[in-house]
């Protein structure tokens, strides 16, 4: 079994056999599993009996499975609303059911389909069933083994065979079983109305031994061998005749009860007759079924272009035809949605089977994952520890190279280089290293040796940063300054020396004062000053 993938199994509980299809669903396929039948034979045997040998026999899974109730205990009713809110359709359903049956909310459960829906309008057709009969049913198949998740509305959940069977437009579905006939309106697709009687396969087949005199078996066997219904002008079972004719005449009013109900005018009137349940193999019976009507009619059949063609593949489509719309209910996106498992009879998950048997494969894959992380983190940790052990070694050799009187060489070679740049640092701050790596002393030393003694200057101010010295000067007269700029600027290192702003006079000692700044050589690699 894929990852990600379940089982789940539609199980149709008829009165002559037991059918069962499973199918394979995962997010992104839906793939067809065994389709099973089991004769119920014995009528002394009850049905959780049944149940109990059909699931042991062919190891059926029963971790999800859907079945229905016979659609002769289920009431539907037609309901109106000034809203098309969801929850609030969910609110008022249930009272507006009340106030129409004769049945207390605390005796039903009720589920509803949206038929039609405008901004402030919906339509509703509203289904109830007793709870005593929910329970007891209920009972039957977890005595036999079996706790279904979903109990649908038998005849309704035939709409989930639309989408796969290419069933468009408007249809009337007959399932044509043992010993009830289901009807099922569908109008785009959706449910309308469904209901049965209790005539089908084997009221013709007593019928015919009416009419023959024999055996319930032998009757049985004529009615399959064909000609039940007359067969090359030869005539038929007058009792198989009115028989069908009645189903033909339930299909008629199903329609006009469908039509009524959902409001769409004469669409029913253009309806197909699709035909499927074991009695459905009726030789005719399609052909004198579509006579009867008026109606196009048709047993069910799989186009070959349909995408899910495969899921019924190799097997009998009108048996099993119903036990595959009960699997699909559980399968992608059904078109029904109805339970009536609710309340006290809601299902309960059985946690510990459930992360026992459906998480199996995720908690696989999960501790696969978990363990993959694993190994890259310890991979990664020891790579990278390599790679800084081999980088602290280079390092080592590099500081020894460039130390070679700290000895022996720190454990920590990184951190020891980040150390002496802090300190080459500190040291190059506190000597003051200009132009040409020299100091502000020595920048001040040759000033002073520049500047003749003759020349009477007196400097008030000297200020030295990283890319010009300034001179506050005064001096007798306006020739100092433009001597003392000559002079300082024949000086390789204060090339380029001028008044800076303009020379003022003082009035009281008559002499001047001017700035004079001297811009600092800039270095071979071209970074002006130094350090």
């Amino acid at each position: 079994m894929a990852i990600f993938e379940r089982s789940v199994l539609g199980l149709d509980a008829g009165s002559h056999t037991l059918k069962a299809v499973e199918l394979r669903v995962s997010p992104r396929s839906l793939e067809p599993g065994p389709f099973r039948v089991h004769p119920r034979i014995d009528a002394a045997t009850t049905l959780s009996e049944h149940l109990q040998r059909f699931i042991a026999m062919h190891k059926l899974p029963t971790g999800h499975v859907a079945t229905a109730l016979p659609a002769r205990q289920l009431s539907t009713r037609r309901l109106e609303f000034p809203f098309a809110d969801h929850r609030r359709l969910a609110q008022a359903i249930p009272f507006e059911i009340e106030a129409e049956t004769p049945f207390r909310l605390d005796d039903i459960y009720v589920d509803w389909n949206l038929l039609r829906a405008e901004k402030s309008h919906a339509v509703v057709s509203a289904t109830l069933a007793r709870r005593a009969q929910v329970a007891e049913m209920l009972g039957f198949f977890q005595a036999g083994g079996c706790d279904p998740h979903v109990i649908e509305a038998e005849g309704l959940v035939l709409a989930n065979l639309a989408p796969v069977f290419r069933l468009e437009g408007t249809h009337l579905l007959l399932d044509v079983g043992h010993e009830k006939t289901t009807f099922c309106a569908l109008h785009d697709g959706r449910a309308v109305l469904a209901h049965s009687i209790p005539v089908a396969g084997r009221a013709m087949t007593e019928a015919i031994a009416a009419e023959t005199g024999l055996s319930l078996e032998m009757a049985e066997q004529r009615k399959c061998e064909g000609g039940a219904l007359g067969r090359g002008g030869q005539p038929g079972s007058p009792g198989v005749a009115a028989i069908v004719d009645r189903i033909a005449r339930e299909a008629v009013r199903t329609l006009e009860a469908a039509e009524a109900r959902q409001g769409a005018g004469p669409v029913f009137r253009d309806a197909k007759l699709t035909l499927f349940g074991g009695s459905a193999h009726l030789d005719r019976l399609d052909e004198v079924l579509a006579k009867r009507t008026g109606l196009p009619a048709h047993r069910l059949r799989m186009p070959a272009d349909a995408p899910h063609a495969k899921l019924v593949e190799g097997v009998d489509p009108l048996l099993f035809a119903p036990a595959l719309a009960l699997a699909l209910r559980l399968a992608g996106e059904p078109v029904t949605k109805m339970n009536f498992r609710q309340g006290e009879l809601a299902f309960r998950q059985d946690l510990a089977a459930y992360f026992g048997r459906e998480l199996r494969p995720t908690v696989l894959l999960a501790a696969l994952l978990a363990g993959l992380l694993l190994v890259s983190t310890v991979t990664t940790v020891v790579l990278q520890h390599r790679r800084v052990a081999r980088h602290e070694q280079a390092m080592a050799a590099l500081f020894g190279e460039a130390f070679p009187n700290r000895q022996p060489v720190p454990t920590e070679p990184a951190n020891a280089f980040g150390g002496e740049l802090r300190s080459a640092r500190e040291r190059a701050d506190f000597l003051g290293l200009y132009s040409d790596d020299r100091s502000a002393l020595q920048l001040l030393a040759e000033l002073s040796r520049a500047i003749p003694p003759d020349l009477e200057v007196r400097i008030n101010e000297v200020t030295i940063d990283r890319n010009q010295i300034r001179l506050d000067v005064a001096a007798g007269g306006y020739e100092a300054a433009d001597r003392l700029t000559a002079v300082l600027a024949a000086n390789a290192a204060f090339q380029g020396a001028k008044v800076a702003g303009s020379v003022k006079t003082d009035s009281k000692t008559g002499g001047v004062s001017f700035d004079v700044s001297i811009p600092l050589a800039v270095s071979s690699d071209g970074i002006a000053g130094g350090a």
